[in-house]
Formats: structure tokens, sequence, C-alpha cells
């Protein structure tokens, strides 16, 4: 095989490696990635209380040029829901939805000019802690009893003394966008049995329904507290 030859396929192959990996960003199509910990603040008798999980973030965004779904954003996350020990045995938990990234993007003061692409850069590029907005707030829910997903709690974030007694309040809810690896194990560790609801509902119903008697437990399975569930 000639030199020319050699020097045509060494051309061919960069050009195909380029392709592969810078191709969507040439056609136009972004995407970010950060990880993100929800931490819950909580006031008690004995002092302040803390907990945390963190998720991975990733965030894509389609081209200007394409009609249908032009500049739409996509995002996923993995990870666990974070949660804290309000007392002993007595837990606090937030629960995962789809505005995890919405959450980060309103928890820091980024300029009211600001593009959604130039604050998924800042994320993707900085680390630091935020705070979580009230109207952003995670559902948060307790169990009375830890065995029986059926026992589920809605929790107050303005009056946790209704769930747990005098003298426990929300601090706050923090958010840090951090280095640390995404958590995993500790929330089955508490709920032992989230592995069974995997598609499941709490409430062992296999689909959500308005006329079901326990609407919270019929509203959640273990895709709310760890994605993806397992």
């Amino acid at each position: 095989m000639s030199r020319r030859s050699d020097r045509i396929i060494v051309i061919v192959i960069a050009a195909a490696l380029a392709i592969w990996f810078l191709g969507p960003r040439l056609l136009g199509f972004r995407s970010w990635e950060w990880h993100q910990k929800l931490v819950l603040e909580v006031n008690t008798p004995g002092g302040l209380v803390a907990g945390g999980s963190t998720i991975s973030a990733s965030i894509g965004m389609d081209p200007e040029w394409i009609p249908i779904t032009s500049g739409n954003v996509h995002s996923t996350i993995q990870g666990e829901s974070s949660f804290v020990e309000v007392l002993p045995g007595r837990y606090l938990f937030s629960v995962l939805n789809d505005h995890e990234t919405e959450r980060a993007m309103v928890s820091f003061h980024f300029k009211a000019s600001a593009t959604s692409a130039q604050i998924f850069s800042e994320l993707a590029s900085k680390h630091g802690t935020g705070f979580v907005p009230y109207v952003n707030y995670p559902e948060l829910v307790t169990f009375d009893d830890l065995s029986d997903p059926k026992s589920v709690k809605e929790v107050d974030p303005h009056n946790l003394e209704a769930t747990f007694g005098p003298g426990i309040s929300l601090k706050r809810i923090a958010l840090e966008v951090t280095y640390e690896r995404v958590t995993d194990g500790p929330i089955e560790r508490i709920l032992k049995w989230l592995p069974e609801f995997c598609g499941v509902r709490f409430d062992q119903a296999q689909s959500e329904t308005l006329s079901a008697p326990n609407r919270l437990a019929n509203s959640l399975s273990s895709g709310a507290f760890e994605v993806p569930c397992r």
C-alpha cells in the first residue's frame, strides 16, 4: 500500500472520529452534565440536623433548525432522594420529580438576561451552594412506619411540628453543585422495601388513579426515591 493511500486512510479515520465526537455539536445539539446535592436543614430541640444526597443531572437541547423540537430541552437524572433523620427513627424525605434540573437553575443568582444554555454552562462548569426558593421546594414526605410504604404522609414545609412535634421546623433547603459522587445505597437501608415497588405503587396498585383511597401512596413508586428504580 502506498504512502498516499496510508494518508488517505488516516484522514478518513480522523474525519470519522471528528464526526463521531463533534457531529452532534456541529449540528447544533448541546448537552451539559453536573452533580447536584439537595440538603434538607431542620431545626430540632437538640440542634440543627441536615441530610442530603447527590444526583447526576444531564441536559440536552435540540438545535433551532429542527422545526418541531426547536430549542426543546430534555433532562435526565440519576441518584437517590435526600433525607434527614429529624428524631430517632423519624425521617423527612424529599421526593424526586421532573423538576430537579429546574430547581438547580433557580437556586443560584444568575443574571436575569442569562439564557437557559448559559445557565446550564455555568452549572456544568462551576461549583457552589445555593438555596431553593420556597415555590420550588420538592414534595416532602415521611413514613409513620418505615416498614410500611402505605404509611407515607405528606409533610407541610411550613409546619413540621404538625408531623414531628414541638420545636421542629425546616430551616431551609440548600442545593450544592458538587464534585461528589452520585449517592448510591443509603435510601434502601432506610426503606428496605423500595426495590419491590419499581413500577408498582405504594398501595400495591399497578397504576395511579384519582379514585384511590390513599391518593399519596397511590401516586408514588420507588422511582420517587431512586432513579433508576431497581
